[in-house]
């Protein structure tokens, strides 16, 4: 009894966590784990039209089925100025195996540690892939990807949907998408 009371707060906890207000932060500071330097993302620039920001897992099926599509969009919309970053926040993952991980998946973007899952926090991000595309600051979408644990079967492209509204200059239809995947794992 004890344990279901457990589960039931903790998905209570982590729906309240999600749905509310979150104000992001505007600017992302951390050290990429492929390339182990140092970056400073600004969020608030004039000369980006959106920042994606993307949470991973170095174990997450989910999130792996994902790097393709993101690596396709990262080339289609950083030349219409759109800027990528991913972050990966999970405690349980070893920083080696991340960036093993995320240096076989060739991200065209950079792939910032996120010790203590600080930003995951502050984000309210819950899950591998979890999208929150911020235009000047302000959260304009979050949710999933797509519509599929598996990438290459999906139906509905919310990220794609959101970018292209974003790039015709028009706020994106769907705001807020369900995201698919494993949780983020932090500290008990």
């Amino acid at each position: 009894m004890k344990l279901f009371i457990f589960a039931i707060t903790a998905v209570l906890t982590a729906f309240s966590h999600a749905n509310a207000d979150v104000a992001p932060p505007v600017q992302i500071n951390g050290q990429d784990l492929v390339t182990h330097q140092l970056n400073h993302i600004e969020m608030t620039s004039p000369s980006v039209k959106a920042t994606v920001v993307v949470f991973l897992s170095a174990k997450c099926p989910c999130s792996g089925s994902h790097e393709q599509t993101l690596k396709d969009l990262s080339a289609k919309f950083s030349a219409k100025g759109f800027q990528f970053v991913a972050i990966h926040s999970n405690v349980d993952e070893d920083g080696a195996l991340a960036s093993q991980h995320f240096a076989k998946a060739s991200l065209p973007f950079p792939v910032i540690q996120d010790d203590h899952a600080a930003l995951a926090d502050q984000f309210g991000a819950l899950k591998t892939p979890h999208v929150f595309v911020l235009k000047q600051g302000e959260i304009v979408f979050q949710g999933g990807v797509d519509d599929s644990k598996d990438s290459p079967k999906a139906k509905e492209h919310f990220l794609l949907d959101a970018l292209n509204d974003l790039d015709q200059g028009k706020l994106p239809q769907v705001k807020l998408a369900r995201a698919l995947g494993c949780i983020i794992k932090r500290k008990d």
